[in-house]
């Protein structure tokens, strides 16, 4: 589904951004480095006309800004309404009713609690008829249905690949090549900041040690209490299970535990049986009903799970055609994060092609 608008210019698409963190300014890095191949190779150019930040300002312009002194200006910790053409807009949700985009990429913090503000965000510009790319994986825990159907409904796109597993296409592989298999389970590690811990904690250095280092590789969340209590692993599993196993759960369904009160006793036990401790998420399909569970679990060192080490990710899917598949992502980073946008925003640009055909 796109959004198509009368008058634009078959190939351009206007952009903005909500959020402009590590992983916003990664994806513009991208987009600006790359300019000129995403135009040759996909017929394709963009422009800039909204910006939504949290210590910088938010702005708007119909004819748009040079996407890289808006990254300029942020790294230099300035105000981003000095740059030409620039309007204040008051705040995020003045500068939706606002801007005209045709894409609006959603990268705000998680809020694991309901998903707002960032679904109330999402769901205007969708009826303001803007497609939406979003990072963020609470509104898909929270409100992926309705999202979904409302996009439709507007004949929008509503995309979200960036929410788990950074760039590694789950959602799109599923949707994409694997047509009539159903889902029956999922097993993850899925979190890289506890496996980042746990993997220091083996080596014999201290959790707090660990934690402070995840965060200076951008990989904690922005408040990594999120992290180690299990709750970004829970809201991962839910945004996974509402969307491939057709679940309507909220991270409230999910038996939840963290790794605070891991020891280093528990982990060398683990070792001396040929086994590491790793924050495991679960959805599993029981008579009695769907399971969704986050914890510490001890894995093979030998087994898939068992291979997550560092910031690594892994997730077995259990289907009823295709046995089980397995997706490994080793150490990602935050522009594998900005990828999975970009990769959205092509699959978006191409169903506008499909339309125009």
């Amino acid at each position: 589904m796109y959004c198509s608008r009368q008058g634009n210019e078959a190939m351009e698409l206007r952009i903005g951004f909500l959020g402009f963190g590590n992983v916003a300014r990664a994806f513009a890095r991208i987009i600006s480095e790359r300019e000129a191949r995403i135009a040759d190779q996909f017929d394709l150019r963009l422009k800039t006309n909204a910006i939504a930040t949290g210590a910088h300002g938010c702005i708007v312009s119909a004819e748009g800004f040079d996407l890289k002194q808006a990254l300029a200006a942020v790294e230099r910790g300035e105000a981003l309404n000095t740059l030409p053409g620039a309007v204040d807009a008051v705040d995020t949700t003045g500068l939706v009713a606002m801007c005209d985009a045709d894409v609006l990429f959603e990268t705000t913090p998680l809020n694991p609690i309901d998903g707002e503000p960032a679904t109330e965000w999402i769901r205007k510009a969708l009826l303001r008829r803007m497609s939406v790319v979003t990072a963020n994986k609470g509104p898909i825990a929270f409100a992926h249905k309705e999202l979904t159907t409302l996009a439709r409904e507007v004949k929008c796109s509503f995309r979200f690949e960036a929410t788990v597993m950074d760039g590694a296409p789950i959602f799109n592989m599923v949707e994409s090549c694997l047509p009539a298999v159903r889902v029956t389970g999922l097993a993850g590690v899925l979190n890289s900041t506890t496996n980042y811990i746990l993997t220091g904690m083996e080596r014999g250095r201290l959790f707090e040690e660990c934690l402070t280092e995840a965060r200076e590789l951008g990989v904690a969340e922005a408040n990594a209490d999120y992290d180690i209590d299990g709750w970004d692993a829970a809201v991962k599993i839910v945004a996974l299970a509402n969307v491939l196993m057709n679940a309507d759960a909220t991270p409230r369904s999910v038996e939840r535990r963290g790794i605070r009160y891991i020891t280093s006793k528990e982990l060398k036990h683990a070792s001396d049986t040929g086994a590491l401790i790793r924050l495991v998420a679960r959805a599993e399909m029981l008579p009695s009903g769907l399971k969704l569970a986050v914890g510490p679990e001890a894995v093979a060192i030998s087994s898939i799970l068992g291979s997550a080490r560092g910031t690594t990710n892994a997730l077995i899917l259990e289907t009823d055609l295709m046995g089980e598949l397995a997706v490994i992502e080793t150490n990602p980073g935050v522009e594998q994060t900005a990828y999975a946008l970009l990769s959205d925003l092509i699959a978006i640009h191409r169903e506008l092609q499909l339309k125009k055909a």
